[in-house]
């Protein structure tokens, strides 16, 4: 993506249709800095996935991860500790591996700077 990372009420959302979905899609634009474009990319995977499953525990998580980030950006810290312990939770019901594993370091990363934020 060349325009900044959408932030609501701070600048306008990107076109319908621009933001691929797909996991990696949205590994990408997380990794980038496009936490909202990035909740975009996973929510229709998100939404195919069966009922219950650890996929799609591991779906709502990193859907959380990047929300919880993005309140971070919007300078909102309690919120973004309310939705780290919400990832959490659903991380909880995932599959172990590789990106489960890299979730939780995410959920980690996101609660210390959401302390750090609130000590500021």
């Amino acid at each position: 993506m060349s325009a900044a990372p959408h932030i609501p009420g701070h600048n306008a959302r990107p076109p319908e249709g621009s933001i691929a979905p797909g996991l990696d899609e949205g590994l990408a634009l997380y990794r980038a800095g496009y936490y909202w474009e990035a909740h975009e990319a996973w929510e229709p995977v998100w939404m195919k996935t069966p009922a219950d499953s650890a996929e799609r525990a591991l779906l709502q998580g990193l859907i959380q991860i990047a929300n919880g980030r993005l309140k971070l950006v919007m300078g909102r810290a309690k919120a973004a500790l309310r939705i780290a312990a919400l990832a959490k939770v659903h991380l909880d019901d995932a599959e172990a591996g590789a990106l489960t594993d890299w979730a939780r370091r995410e959920v980690e990363s996101v609660e210390r700077d959401a302390i750090a934020d609130s000590a500021l």
